[in-house]
Order: structure tokens, then C-alpha cells, then sequence
């Protein structure tokens, strides 16, 4: 595939992408630990009870992978020549989760990205100056304050959608 420079000689946006739901399996490893059928019949409470009161660095570090996760960043750098990760950390414990997570992207992923970013707020990486930038996220609330921001969002959730969506997706970028 060609980069989008190649194409149009364009700027290159920066390609974001996070982490739970798209590159590790959080939602379902939570499931398993409460030893329900399917993790979206936790309610609220529960998730939020289970995030206060885990062990938020070990949590991060030892979920499980996507089998996608490292062809999914492939295409990206294929495409795009490069990615960022943008991932929000723990309220609860910001620093045991960032350093889980940091341990997790080391251990399972093949091609390390550009650089890593830790933010609740994801929508102001939305642009830079006058580009748009993209996010591949699974939370659409993320999505629409990308889009909302000027940025490109892309909803992706690894055991809902497909890697051929998602390079659907990325190719309307490109044209």
C-alpha cells in the first residue's frame, strides 16, 4: 500500500491508536474474572467497583491480546508510515495503569510505536495545526469528540469489527 504522501502529497496526519478494545482484550478479561457470559452484562457499578479496587499495574500488564493487534498496527505503518498509541489511564490509579500498560505495549506488541500518550481527554490530539489527525477507538464517545474536535475517528472494536473495516475505513483517508 502506499503511503498517503505518495498519493497526494498531502501532510501526513498522525494516526492514534488505543489500546483496551482494540489492541488488548480488556473487556472480555474482566468478564472471565467475574465469571460472566459476556462482559456486557456487567453493570456500571461493577466496572467501576472492579477499576477502584484492582491492582491496576498488574491488570494492564497481563491482559490478554488481540490476535489482530499486531497486524492491525502493521497496515497502520504500512499506510500511514507510523503510529502513536493514545490511551486513557486508570482514574483510580493513573500511575499503576500507565506503568502496566507501558510493560503491556513492550511485552506484546512486535513494532513499538512513534510515541505513547496517556490522556483522558484524547480529542485535543484531534489536529495538528491544520491536519486532522485519526483515532482508531472502540469507545464512541471518543470517536465523536474526535470527530468533533476536526480529527478523523474511527470506530474499531477488535472482537466486534473486522481488520478489512478497518482498512476500509483508513483508505476513504487516503482518497
Amino acid at each position: 500500500m502506499m503511503k498517503i504522501t505518495e498519493v497526494t502529497n498531502k501532510p501526513m496526519p498522525t494516526v492514534y491508536v488505543d489500546m483496551d478494545g482494540v489492541l488488548a482484550d480488556l473487556f472480555n478479561h474482566v468478564g472471565a474474572i467475574h465469571d460472566v457470559e459476556h462482559y456486557n452484562q456487567m453493570t456500571d457499578k461493577q466496572w467501576e467497583d472492579f477499576f477502584q479496587n484492582t491492582d491496576a499495574y498488574h491488570l494492564f500488564r497481563d491482559i490478554p491480546a488481540f490476535p489482530t493487534s499486531n497486524k492491525l498496527v502493521q497496515i497502520v505503518k504500512s499506510m500511514f508510515g507510523g503510529y502513536r498509541i493514545l490511551s486513557s489511564p486508570l482514574s483510580f490509579d493513573r500511575a499503576g495503569s500507565i506503568k502496566g500498560k507501558r510493560e503491556w505495549l513492550a511485552k506484546n506488541i512486535s513494532d513499538p510505536p512513534d510515541s505513547i500518550v496517556f490522556e483522558h481527554e484524547k480529542f485535543k490530539y484531534a489536529k495538528t495545526g491544520n491536519v486532522p489527525n485519526i483515532l482508531i477507538d472502540d469507545f464512541r464517545k471518543n470517536v465523536t469528540a474526535w470527530n468533533a474536535a476536526g480529527g478523523i475517528g474511527i470506530k474499531y472494536q477488535a472482537d466486534e469489527n473486522s481488520l478489512n473495516e478497518l482498512v476500509q475505513e483508513l483508505s476513504k483517508v487516503l482518497k
